[in-house]
């Protein structure tokens, strides 16, 4: 970039010792070179948090020794937005960097308790009797039926916890119906055993292709027009079973990760409304990343989720800049305590 005043759109370039600043996130899909200008006072980094044990840490190693090697300061940590104020789980690998003189920022403290099945509390009422069964359905003696809905909402949060996270694909039920354009929806078959998960209880099989039994993918297994998904059963013993999918968020719970493309079939897990028959829209997206309303998106919904899901979340941005911002802060006052004592 030395000597080069304008890029080949005419627009100015800064030159060297100009930059004090440069902020950037490779794109989590895959990790992208980064070009660093030397003589900056600062330097920050967000990326997926994969990041960090990508190749056996050797990634992380090579981006730390660079910018040691360039002179910098640097210290890196792994960061949860949902720490910072926003319902979504988010990890990301956060990377700072500061150059010779200058103060190293520190990893901000953070401002909210999140996701409350983790947090490991020591003053809690002990649960009773009416709180660990009170939302259990009706059962006449001598019932032998297998499995009973619940009959309303868990009344209690030892209820809520033992409940879990909620319904997903697993819950759809295996009927023919009809469907909006006159055809008839399939009934998906279980053809074959599943050694891993053997039979159910009455003794039905639960495999859709031969693979569950540890032989080849046979192609005339597939099943299509089902209303569950003839490929979830099919891979769901190498994917948790495909956990969320199909799923609704929970009023009380958060977002998984929020991606570029939400969708039913997506690996990001629940992103049916709550209550509505419908995705989440791009604003409740940028709401889970801590957008404010005001702020707008532009180009096809696509273009848009992806403008949401590509970014770091504000708060936690935020938190990280006021960090940065105490240091030059605080660089500003000892230079002027310095100026004074000499002046003194």
């Amino acid at each position: 970039m030395d000597g080069k005043e304008l890029t080949y759109k005419g627009q100015h370039l800064p030159q060297k010792g100009e930059v004090e600043f440069i902020t950037g996130g490779p794109p989590c899909q895959g990790f992208s070179a980064t070009v660093i200008t030397i003589d900056l006072d600062f330097s920050y980094w967000r990326m997926y948090r994969n990041f960090v044990s990508f190749k056996r840490s050797m990634i992380l190693k090579l981006t730390l020794r660079c910018l040691l090697r360039m002179g910098y300061q640097c210290t890196f940590a792994v960061m949860q937005a949902g720490s910072y104020g926003v319902p979504q789980t988010r990890r990301r690998a956060i990377i700072l960097a500061a150059a010779p003189g200058e103060k190293l920022p520190l990893y901000p403290e953070p401002t909210h308790v999140f996701s409350p099945r983790a947090c490991q509390l020591t003053v809690m009422v002990d649960d009773k009797v009416r709180d660990a069964l009170s939302d259990l359905p009706e059962i006449k003696n001598g019932a032998k039926v297998e499995e009973i809905s619940y009959s309303g909402e868990a009344l209690s949060h030892f209820q809520r916890k033992l409940r879990g996270p909620g319904a997903d694909w697993r819950d759809l039920p295996n009927i023919v119906v009809r469907l909006s354009d006159g055809n008839y929806s399939k009934l998906l078959k279980y053809t074959h055993d599943d050694i891993k998960n053997g039979q159910s209880s009455n003794g039905a099989l639960r495999g859709v292709c031969s693979c569950a039994n540890r032989k080849a993918c046979d192609p005339t297994d597939r099943q299509f027009n089902t209303l569950i998904p003839w490929c979830l059963p099919h891979t769901g013993n190498r994917h948790n079973h495909w956990s969320g999918l199909y799923g609704r968020l929970e009023w009380d719970g958060f977002f998984s990760t929020t991606i570029t493309n939400p969708e039913p079939m997506g690996k990001q897990g629940r992103v049916l409304h709550p209550q509505q028959n419908r995705l989440v829209s791009v604003r409740e997206c940028a709401r889970s990343q801590g957008f404010p309303d005001s702020y707008k998106f532009f180009g096809t919904i696509l273009d848009r989720h992806r403008q949401v899901g590509q970014c770091c979340s504000p708060p936690l941005a935020e938190a990280i800049g006021m960090e940065i911002k105490k240091c030059l802060a605080q660089k500003e006052k000892d230079t002027v305590k310095h100026i004074f004592q000499i002046v003194s």
